[in-house]
């Protein structure tokens, strides 16, 4: 078996030489951490140790001897436990071994219990039944495997005070500015009023209705900072949208030709130009990664599982990664007694506590999640007038849960005619309206604060433009209301940092 008896009992040494650093390794050694097949002798040690420090005893070792004595535990060789424990507390420790040894003890358990893990999983595969199906045959390994390796993450599993670190964290962020939160993505107005949208463990919702362009806006979005960070994008896609389909997309928006050509395959004969761009296109896709994978029918837990099993075994622990899921909607895993909305609401619950708890590198999260939502029937723009449009949080179907667990979530909608003809037709296809924020850019005035359009006051928006499958940014309601003040046009923009596919 795996064990090393020589740093189990360095570690006791210097927890009985050192107690006040015993609060240093909490979070990350317990019992099961001491080799007990053979004999349980340093379990039940470190356990009356750690009794005693949690009650503010003093480490005597007489008073720990009687304690195991008490137990009525029988030890190999007649072994006298005040003997063994007053030979630890002679043992020599360096002065603040106690963490490093901590650490080193760590690795045995770790590798300890994947041994387990595995030899457990040995025994269900001898088990299967023939007639199990292949996803059940991969979710009972998984299960196996991630209920293991979950229990090695070394982040706090107890209450803080946040105020013990506060001088420290901004101090530090003092002398080492930064300037971005996540990764960026490709509108600029978007990145000043709201951040960013991808940060670790949190969820962006767009909300819109279908055939409106969620779909492409996520895409669009993840593609874009992909190429900028050079992270992979896994893609779920909730069985609406071929592979094919996504490719003729994508390669629609990166090359400027016609999804029309692209998949009729015209493209040939449409002209030196139109091929040139097309070939133009292999480049710059050589580098980028984005997975696509159809979980159409699938329950949540067999969606969870299979994004933990593609980012431990294609990205790798401590790698950063964006999940892009398209679109959240009720599943196979209906039940005779539960409605749409809470099937939906376990969902979104389910792969928030994915994305925030489970997956994670160092005690932090490391994968953000964009998804989409289909609106209700409030959300409809068709023959309407924008006076007769809702643009706010009622327009989001199925649960509250959605908006509960988000940390953005806008609007995307087509604007009205008349909408179109007020601006002059020069801010674009769509809006983009944020109806929640956790967390905001610099430019908080443009966020939170109303723009004056003649004698009314609006909630500020983005203006998008949507093109064959590319999106651009028109500036915001504060453009449209300077340009009927003064005129010109608007500066179309993407981010700066980031690279536009047309011009790569």
């Amino acid at each position: 078996m795996i064990y090393n008896l020589e740093l189990e009992k360095q570690l006791l040494a210097a927890l009985i030489k050192e107690p006040d650093l015993f609060c240093e390794i909490a979070n990350f050694i317990d019992h099961d951490d001491f080799y007990s097949e053979e004999s349980n002798l340093h379990k039940t040690i470190f356990t009356i140790v750690k009794q005693a420090i949690q009650n503010s005893e003093d480490i005597d070792e007489v008073i720990i001897a009687q304690r195991i004595e008490s137990i009525g535990l029988s030890f190999e060789d007649k072994l006298n436990p005040a003997d063994y424990i007053k030979s630890l507390a002679l043992r020599r420790v360096p002065q603040g071994n106690l963490i490093k040894t901590a650490r080193e003890l760590k690795k045995f358990s770790v590798r300890r219990g994947i041994f387990k893990a595995a030899q457990e999983m040995a025994r269900q595969m001898k088990n299967v039944s023939p007639e199990t199906s292949y996803h059940e045959i991969i979710e009972k390994a998984d299960n196996v495997y991630n209920s293991r390796i979950n229990l090695y993450e070394t982040g706090d599993d107890e209450p803080v005070n946040i105020y013990d670190e506060m001088e420290f964290i901004i101090e530090d962020r003092g002398n080492n500015p930064i300037d971005e939160f996540g990764m960026m993505g490709p509108h600029k107005k978007v990145n000043e009023m709201y951040g960013s949208l991808l940060r670790p463990g949190n969820i962006t919702v767009v909300v819109a209705r279908s055939g409106v362009g969620k779909t492409q806006f996520c895409m669009h979005y993840a593609t874009q900072v992909a190429s900028q960070y050079d992270v992979p994008v896994l893609h779920f896609d909730n069985g609406e949208m071929s592979k094919e389909e996504l490719i003729m997309r994508q390669c629609a928006a990166i090359s400027g030709v016609s999804s029309h050509l692209l998949e009729s395959g015209k493209w040939r004969q449409a002209g030196e130009n139109v091929v040139k761009k097309v070939r133009e296109t292999w480049n710059k896709v050589k580098n980028l990664k984005f997975y696509y994978y159809n979980v159409g029918g699938m329950d949540v837990d067999s969606m969870v599982n299979t994004l933990k099993r593609f980012y431990y075994s294609k990205v790798g622990r401590g790698n950063p990664m964006i999940f892009s899921f398209d679109y959240i909607k009720t599943t196979s895993e209906g039940s005779a007694n539960k409605n749409e909305w809470q099937i939906v609401g376990e969902m979104v619950d389910k792969f928030k506590r994915c994305v925030q708890k489970e997956i994670l590198h160092d005690g932090e999260p490391i994968i953000p999640m964009i998804t989409s939502v289909q609106s209700n029937r409030y959300g409809i723009t068709n023959n309407r007038n924008a006076q007769n449009i809702v643009d706010d949080e009622s327009i989001v179907s199925l649960s509250d849960r959605i908006i509960q667990f988000c940390t953005h979530m806008f609007i995307l909608r087509n604007k009205t005619a008349d909408e179109i003809e007020e601006e002059g037709g020069r801010f674009g296809t769509h809006k983009l309206i944020n109806i929640k924020s956790r967390h905001l850019g610099q430019d908080v005035a443009g966020a939170l604060e109303p723009v004056q359009i003649g004698d009314s006051l609006r909630k500020n928006f983005v203006n998008l433009e949507f093109r064959n499958f590319n999106i651009t940014e028109c500036g915001d309601l504060r453009d449209i209301a300077h340009s009927h003040e003064h005129g010109g046009d608007i500066e179309t923009t993407e981010s700066s940092s980031l690279p536009d596919f047309n011009n790569v």
